[in-house]
């Protein structure tokens, strides 16, 4: 698959910033009328522990931990025996659920399961050889970036609880990459970020460059309205995030395997200029999740005492905290994988 740079004259500029402004100015109304009634800020964080409370000779367990953003208050939602592949886990709160990913063979595939909080049941939902990287509930849906078993290339699929099958966004496609998912509560849309398979295995990529050229695509949340709106192959990016109609974050390493710590860049889609994102206090950069306010970041990495764990860029006071800074991780905590950002 070729992927050619998009190109913008100067009079799609001026339509498409008149056009930003306007969805921004929709969208912060909209949001600031959710936010006035039931809607409210989410981390789902997910973890890993010891089951013997010291090493995982006796195998590990997935915690998910919520925390409320108003109330600034983490609490463990979930801690389950796993032995996934790489575990992604997601708390449907209004339905008191979690999914999450786990091998039930050990053989490094997973599948999805469900694990209701008030019954305390868990269930397997697929029974396949599947590779899950992100997972979250947008509308009562499920929607995840994953593998399934003889493909390739990881890609954006809405799973069905009736039927328990996958809905791809192009199911024949086995050559495009979807590296990152991740959903905007302000704009509604869908952020993923690509590479062609077949592209990226060249002797300029693998020999030369060691920059995967990759491509930005929004959609809506049922994968309508599939409209690429960045390509580069000047540095390489693993994670992006929409941080309003106009903005965009992402990891930046200047090549593959870079000893230099990540760290992140903004994207404005209608001037296509990149230019660093830096945050005072943050040395590396993990994931991240902006609000949906477009006023903070919360940045899983090291800050510059070299600590490792969660914290929180307030990009109006200028101010970084960390989450954690009250409640201290337990004892048997093994590592602490990731997190999704929600409103519910």
């Amino acid at each position: 698959m070729t992927m050619k740079k998009i190109m913008i004259t100067f009079g799609s500029i001026i339509a498409v910033v008149i056009l930003a402004i306007i969805s921004i100015s929709i969208n912060q109304h909209t949001l600031e009328s959710s936010t006035k009634g039931e809607w409210k800020e989410h981390l789902h964080i997910t973890a890993t522990a010891y089951n013997n409370g010291k090493n995982d000779a006796d195998g590990i367990s997935l915690v998910l931990y919520h925390y409320s953003i108003p109330d600034k208050k983490i609490s463990e939602l979930l801690r389950i025996p796993v032995d996934p592949g790489y575990p992604v886990a997601f708390a449907d709160l209004p339905n008191d659920k979690v999914y999450f990913s786990d091998s039930a063979s050990g053989d490094d595939v997973d599948n999805l399961y469900e694990y209701n909080l008030k019954t305390k049941e868990k269930k397997q939902l697929t029974f396949g050889k599947f590779l899950f990287n992100d997972l979250f509930v947008i509308d009562n849906k499920v929607i995840t970036n994953v593998a399934p078993q003889f493909a390739t290339v990881t890609q954006p699929a809405i799973f069905d609880q009736t039927t328990k099958k996958f809905t791809y966004l192009n199911p024949s496609d086995d050559d495009t990459w979807c590296f990152s998912l991740s959903y905007n509560y302000a704009t509604k849309k869908l952020l993923s970020l690509t590479a062609s398979d077949s592209e990226m295995r060249t002797p300029k990529v693998t020999e030369v460059t060691h920059i995967r050229p990759k491509t930005l695509y929004l959609m809506d949340s049922d994968f309508g309205n599939y409209q690429p709106i960045y390509h580069t192959d000047e540095f390489e990016i693993r994670l992006t995030r929409q941080l309003d109609a106009n903005r965009i974050l992402m990891t930046y390493d200047p090549f593959m395997g870079s000893p230099k710590p990540r760290t992140l860049k903004m994207l404005y889609i209608d001037s296509q200029k990149v230019e660093d994102f830096d945050i005072p206090g943050i040395k590396e950069v993990k994931s991240f999740y902006p609000r949906a306010n477009a006023e903070g970041v919360f940045i899983l990495g090291r800050d510059t005492n070299n600590q490792y764990g969660l914290f929180y860029y307030d990009m109006v006071t200028k101010n970084l905290s960390n989450v954690f800074e009250n409640y201290p991780l337990p004892k048997d905590q093994y590592s602490l994988v990731d997190f999704v950002y929600s409103m519910e």
